[in-house]
């Protein structure tokens, strides 16, 4: 079940690899890549672009990430799904969506109306975005109740779990194509115990990934982070790096904060091979605080393209074969 493969270990040896990147598990979950890292970004259209741009075509990620609240309107959810098609079937064949499904009441309030969902409150609204999968009929993942046990959400044990075991259910039942993601906040929320954390958890039969978020330099060294990875292990999930971006550094300081943030970051990933999947936020934190109103004006600009030093220094780090692009998926 934790076979390391031999055909990666071998173009890590060719292409001068070896000495940076171990090798990956392979858990044989659901869509996980069997020798590598799906590379993914977003968070939303323009972003997703200007990353591609920066990146270049060939380098296309092979997930888009988008999100979506179970307590909008369902009209609201038919629409994000409207959206998503088109923006989707305006990109390269193959890429997947990777969505984050939230059931807040606020703008990370702590208002989580994850009781009322469970309760069957808001059932129309999980059918119109059973319904948004099953029409896209492609590979995605969804991290159900991203960032569970984050304060800012307010979701409570029992409840989260129980509205993660409907939509998983859900997805069986009716063959949606969509692997359930258990992702946590991570140092957002100070690395809570993993005991606390399994207070969450609905069970190995419900999940088909560990997820994290990933925002601060100090979060890299956290013994937090690297029980979880150790215990995703121990569970037999490959882990997603659901959200990551250089928050309080960003890229405007060149080779500074490319040292503080982005070195340690790819060495996270390099050195844990269990990490399967990452998505970067490519964002002016500033300007979409202002925009959608949430606290971020400190988040800094992490935008790629907007640094020379750390636009070519990134786009080496993606010539590594351990990414998996939508053109090499």
């Amino acid at each position: 079940m934790h076979k390391i493969s031999l055909i990666v270990l071998l173009l890590f040896l060719q292409n001068g690899f070896s000495q940076e990147v171990i090798p990956r598990f392979n858990y044989n979950a659901k869509y996980e890549p069997e020798i590598g890292i799906y590379h993914g970004a977003g968070q939303d259209k323009n972003g997703f672009q200007d990353y591609v741009n920066a990146v270049g075509q060939s380098k296309m990620p092979a997930i888009y990430m988008t999100y979506v609240n179970i307590t909008a309107p369902v009209k609201k959810i038919e629409s994000w799904g409207k959206d998503l098609k088109h923006v989707l079937d305006s990109l390269p064949k193959g890429i997947m969506p990777q969505i984050g499904l939230g059931f807040t009441g606020g703008k990370d309030t702590g208002a989580g109306l994850d009781t009322d969902v469970a309760d069957g409150k808001y059932d129309k609204q999980l059918q119109a975005f059973y319904k948004v999968l099953l029409d896209l009929d492609r590979p995605s993942f969804t991290r159900i109740g991203y960032e569970f046990e984050g304060d800012w959400n307010g979701y409570s044990p029992e409840s989260f779990k129980k509205v993660f075991l409907i939509i998983s259910k859900a997805f069986k039942e009716k063959n949606i194509k969509s692997a359930t993601v258990w992702c946590s906040g991570g140092g957002s929320a100070n690395f809570m115990s993993l005991e606390k954390l399994m207070a969450y958890y609905p069970g190995d039969q419900y999940v088909d990934w560990w997820g994290i978020d990933i925002f601060s330099p100090e979060e890299f060294d956290h013994i937090g982070l690297q029980n979880f990875f150790d215990s995703a292990h121990i569970h037999e999930k490959p882990v997603m790096i659901g959200e990551s971006t250089p928050r309080y550094v960003g890229v405007l300081d060149g080779e500074i904060s490319w040292d503080k943030w982005f070195n340690p970051f790819f060495e996270m990933l390099y050195d844990n091979p269990g990490i399967k999947a990452f998505c970067y936020i490519n964002w002016d934190w500033i300007y979409w605080s202002n925009k959608i109103g949430f606290q971020w004006h400190d988040w800094k600009d992490a935008r790629i393209e907007k640094n020379t030093f750390v636009l070519k220094a990134y786009k080496m780090k993606m010539e590594n074969p351990i990414f998996i692009h939508l053109e090499n998926k």
